[in-house]
């Protein structure tokens, strides 16, 4: 008889009849995946009933044999072999890598497959993450595929998978990574050209889109340095700002804008529009701003200046 007590298994023999006795029986087995070259013996006294012969620790899934030699008797016979399956369920094995989807700016979706169930069905699952790369600070439940929320925008994550049998834990699966998304970093300090009379060009640099395109850009302007700008409007490097006053100081920054929201406005650069002319009054020099009469009603004039025979507008 083979017998499994769950952490042990045991081999056991008797005999059919009151009188059989073997001072030498022989037996052996298979245990762990050793077989036993030769014969153990065993003492077997007439009318022992049964006798257990050996003990041994079992604690992987296998088959083990016991084999009782020929004892040359009618009641214990032989040879005869005794095979049995001993099933012991171990931890299941690491899940797959998880898998990324939808990345917002405070979350993350997480699918993984589960590894081998290690002979017990697997009964439960855990997701781990944080931003150790070493090791999960956080663990949640899971079916599988989940959204973990609550993260911070423009953080590095690194997510791991566990499952659970009846025997315990698997270790962590291989590690995933990914970052939560976040507005743009503000475009680059601004650069002015082309300064006339109402109008300046801006030029600008795209800064780091966030981990999402950008999607559009506000140039601001104000005649003080406020952050935020007094005005603002839509536009793409380079862009032409447009019925400013002549002879007026502004001070301009850009954002950028993308899926999440807009970004901090850049730091400021300033230029002055062209007044057009330099006048003297009560003793002080100031801007003047040219005014022509247009069938009656006075409008803004854009000076010009003759440069090799050309008429060029006054930049």
């Amino acid at each position: 008889m083979i017998r499994d007590t769950g952490g042990n298994i045991e081999f056991w023999i008797t005999s059919n009849n009151g009188t059989t006795f073997d001072h030498e029986m022989p037996w052996t087995s298979t245990i762990n995946g050793y077989t036993y070259p030769g014969y153990y013996e065993y003492n077997y006294n007439a009318g022992a009933g049964w006798r257990q012969i050996a003990v041994y620790n079992i604690t992987v899934s296998q088959t083990v044999m016991f084999k009782l030699g020929p004892t040359g008797t009618s009641g214990l016979g032989g040879p005869t072999v005794f095979n049995q399956f001993i099933f012991r369920p171990v931890v299941p094995s690491s899940p797959g890598t998880p898998s990324i989807g939808t990345v917002s700016s405070t979350s993350i979706a997480i699918t993984f497959a589960d590894g081998a169930d290690g002979g017990s069905a697997i009964d439960s699952r855990q997701i781990g993450y944080g931003t150790n790369p070493s090791w999960p600070a956080v663990g949640v439940a899971s079916d599988g595929s989940d959204t973990i929320s609550g993260l911070t925008p423009g953080t590095l994550y690194y997510f791991w998978a566990a499952t659970h049998n009846s025997v315990g834990w698997s270790s962590w699966s291989a590690r995933a990574e990914a970052t939560t998304l976040r507005v743009p970093d503000a475009p680059s300090t601004p650069s002015l050209s082309n300064l006339r009379p109402t109008t300046i060009d801006v030029t600008w640099s795209a800064p780091y889109n966030g981990g999402t395109a950008i999607t559009g850009y506000e140039v601001g302007f104000s005649e003080t340095d406020a952050n935020p700008p007094d005005d603002e409007e839509a536009g793409t490097s380079p862009h032409t700002v447009e019925d400013l006053t002549p002879g007026q100081t502004y001070f301009f920054r850009v954002r950028a804008q993308n899926a999440i929201g807009w970004g901090p406005w850049s730091a400021s650069v300033s230029g002055d529009t062209i007044a057009g002319a330099h006048l003297k009054i009560a003793g002080v020099w100031v801007f003047g701003i040219p005014y022509v009469k247009d069938g009656g009603v006075w409008k803004l004039a854009i000076p010009y200046v003759k440069d090799g025979g050309v008429w060029k507008e006054t930049v």
